[in-house]
């Protein structure tokens, strides 16, 4: 293979059309130089400086001759030097420059072994977080400015070799009609969430976010999309269903059955946080099974249903105040929510021990909840629930479970919310409370 046919191999190969982090340069019609923008060293200035005056360079050169080599070594940061005379010899020269700890972990998706480097607000620097875990020619890249105004970047990253190309088209006509059309994009995650997803009125999450590299690169090599955006640390990932949000990156940085014991935990944990006080309150109000909760019966249920109900209500205003308190007045937070929900609370009479009880463990399992978007999903579901409860009893306990069922069941035909209760697939059900099934060996972690 001569030179030309080299580089109108790599022009295909790498996709220079569609890759917009692949640059391929001419330097005075001497060589043609591919690199990873993404992923290089800004040192790689000075070096197309010396090539140009014929000057040597001082760092990491090696001769290649083997084609799959070249390619894998420009996806993970080589500068390829070709020569435009076929008399002279191809290089690589290392100048790679990988995103590292500088990058905090996130705070959402904490893990106490694995990397804790995370998704920042600079979106190449988060193309290379990927980039740096996926070196395969069949990752795409593809970037969109978007809204009128903010032209903002956004990247769709996907497995050319793996995705649904049906699901892929349709979601880039939906970019480019549906959100470019906005006025603005500053707030590009939930604007495309919103606007392509059609997330608006619909209560449960139907994409999922992560500001995780690793678990990001997970579910691209699984054949997902990810949609990356400049200015934000979230990168959205979809297709997803329900059960892809209680799934958290410790369950697989323990041995299977540490893990194992971790899911079910946290599956219980969710559990609790969605069903518990509907359930108490279903017992309350019948009288043969009110000592099982240890429930005095001179409590009179419409009494508790209201204070639950504040109860709900006041916990959900002190998340709210905790995410907009600043740290050095976390404290003192703490100091006034222990005096409202309390003691002293109990004191008073304004709520019962039981009511303060069961509420804080139910509050307790949503934030063991690892999708911050379902927990809030479930949190409003509760409350439903406890109405229903409240006004029909057990009848509205059990209309409540088959309203949510349904709700859940057409709430994405396309990609089906409940996979893989519905339609059931016995592995990948086994994966949702075990980290081993029968087909474990095949599965990408």
């Amino acid at each position: 293979m001569n030179h030309k046919e080299l580089d109108e191999y790599l022009i295909n190969k790498l996709r220079i059309n569609t890759n917009f982090d692949i640059v391929r340069g001419i330097i005075k019609n001497r060589f043609i130089v591919y690199y990873l923008s993404s992923l290089v060293d800004t040192s790689l200035i000075q070096l197309i400086y010396q090539l140009t005056n014929q000057t040597g360079y001082e760092g990491n050169i090696q001769k290649v001759n083997n084609l799959k080599e070249i390619e894998t070594s420009i996806l993970s940061g080589l500068l390829f030097v070709l020569p435009i005379n076929d008399d002279e010899d191809y290089y690589l020269i290392e100048t790679r420059e990988y995103p590292t700890r500088g990058i905090s972990e996130p705070e959402t998706e904490q893990t106490i072994r694995g990397s804790k480097d995370g998704f920042c607000e600079s979106i190449i620097t988060n193309v290379g977080l990927i980039r740096r875990r996926i070196r395969d020619s069949n990752l795409v890249l593809e970037k969109y400015q978007l809204g009128k105004t903010s032209k903002s970047d956004v990247i769709i990253c996907y497995l050319d070799n793996k995705v649904n190309k049906k699901y892929l088209n349709k979601l880039k006509n939906k970019l480019v009609n549906k959100v470019d059309l906005l006025y603005s994009v500053v707030m590009s995650d939930r604007a495309i969430e919103e606007v392509v997803f059609e997330q608006k009125f619909k209560l449960y999450p139907l994409v999922k976010y992560s500001e995780r590299p690793d678990i990001t690169s997970i579910n691209i090599l699984k054949g997902n999309i990810a949609i990356l955006c400049d200015n934000s640390s979230s990168v959205i990932l979809t297709p997803t269903n329900i059960f892809e949000h209680i799934r958290h990156i410790e369950e697989y940085r323990q041995n299977p059955l540490v893990g194992t014991f971790l899911r079910l935990s946290r599956l219980l944990a969710i559990v609790f946080s969605l069903f518990l006080i509907p359930l108490w309150l279903c017992v309350l109000k019948s009288p043969e099974n009110i000592d099982i909760f240890l429930i005095p019966e001179e409590l009179n249920f419409m009494k508790i249903f209201y204070q639950v109900l504040v109860v709900e209500i006041m916990i959900e205003i002190l998340r709210i105040a905790t995410i907009h308190t600043p740290s050095k007045l976390s404290s003192t937070m703490g100091l006034v929510a222990a005096l409202i929900l309390g003691q002293f609370a109990v004191e008073i009479g304004v709520f019962s021990q039981e009511i303060l009880l069961y509420c804080s463990l139910s509050a307790i399992g949503g934030f063991a909840t690892p999708s911050y978007e379902l927990s809030l999903s479930n949190k409003i579901t509760k409350i439903i629930l406890i109405i229903f409860v409240g006004i029909f009893g057990k009848l509205g306990f059990i209309c409540g479970l088959f309203i949510l069922f349904l709700y859940l069941f057409y709430l994405n035909r396309e990609h089906p919310y409940l996979y893989p209760l519905v339609p059931f697939d016995y592995d990948d059900f086994n994966q949702i409370f075990t980290r081993l099934g029968k087909s474990d060996k095949k599965r990408v972690r």
